[in-house]
């Protein structure tokens, strides 16, 4: 791949990482350093829930470039999360990501611990302001031993991942296989679909199926999402999952956002229902500048015997 096309695919891969700060760019070596501050709060009703209270974290990260070739690259990206949601004595520290690929003429190649393949189709309605709501249609996000395939075609994008299998035990398995893809248009429309199987353990096989869109016009962003999984989220539970976001961008610095997020759980031996969520959440952004942002999101929380709550955030990025 040449290097304009390999400019298509490497921000894909690195993606949230817009505003990284530059360390080094020699002979074809480049160094990126990116990091976040979150300061949060979640204020609920008499009923705490499981969000209430302090919701803080630092986050850094670093993204490595080398050039083997005109057709030929390498990166890594590593990104570690310290939370202090407890107390600042009792830190909880996780590595996020951290993985090692190529990128070749034929699509980007990486191993390690990032995002599976569905996460481009999840991420059209994984969009709210505040570190609280969202992410309800499986599980799209970040695994270990994952091996990944990325690449672009003008305005479609296809990954393809595959979870290998840490588990000890010879009767459970944590393998899994995910495929999307996305499709972006001239006019603003963005469709997306993607697919992801597993066999937990020789008792029974797990699917997810989702699929997307979302619209951008001027100020106004819209989007939808729709998940079904048979077992997926655990064994005789199959579960019904939809997501829809809208956005407005009032001003260059202020936005507002509503968004709706349900998740019904089926149990498959007895046919009885149950919402596990169903939250509209309404939102505000102040941007001061494009690293540091204040944002405010109340959520009305419809699942029965639940609090709605109100979530204040400050960020800094860069």
């Amino acid at each position: 791949m040449k290097k304009s096309l390999l400019a298509l695919v490497l921000p894909s891969l690195f993606a949230s990482t817009v505003g990284a700060v530059e360390v080094y760019n020699n002979d074809g070596q480049a160094v990126d350093l990116y990091g976040r501050a979150y300061a949060g709060h979640d204020f609920s009703g008499e009923g705490k829930n499981a969000n209430y209270g302090n919701d803080s974290y630092i986050r850094l990260g670093a993204k490595l470039k080398s050039d083997i070739s005109d057709s030929l690259s390498a990166f890594a990206r590593y990104e570690l999360q310290y939370d202090l949601k407890d107390s600042e004595t009792s830190p909880t520290t996780k590595t996020r990501l951290a993985y090692i690929g190529l990128d070749s003429d034929v699509g980007a190649f990486s191993f390690g611990r990032q995002y599976n393949a569905l996460t481009i189709a999840s991420d059209l309605t994984d969009v709210a302001y505040t570190n609280a709501y969202g992410g309800n249609l499986g599980n799209t996000s970040r695994d270990n031993s994952t091996l990944k395939y990325s690449n672009k075609f003008a305005g479609l994008q296809l990954d393809a991942s595959y979870r290998l299998d840490d588990n000890q035990s010879d009767v459970e398995s944590d393998a899994e296989y995910s495929l999307a893809a996305t499709y972006k248009l001239d006019f603003g429309l963005m469709l997306a679909a993607g697919f992801s199987a597993k066999s937990p353990t020789d008792d029974y096989d797990a699917s997810l199926f989702l699929v997307g869109a979302s619209y951008k016009t001027g100020p106004m962003r819209v989007a939808a999402t729709f998940a079904q999984g048979a077992e997926f989220e655990d064994q005789n539970t199959d579960h019904t999952a939809y997501e829809l976001s809208a956005e407005y961008k009032i001003t260059k610095q202020l936005r507002a956002q509503v968004l709706y997020n349900v998740q019904e759980l089926e149990d498959t031996t007895t046919s009885i229902t149950t919402d596990a969520v169903d939250d509209l959440v309404f939102g505000v952004r102040y941007d001061f500048n494009k690293s540091l942002r204040t944002v405010a999101e109340y959520r009305i929380n419809g699942v029965e015997g639940k609090d709605d709550d109100f979530h204040l955030a400050a960020r800094y990025s860069f």
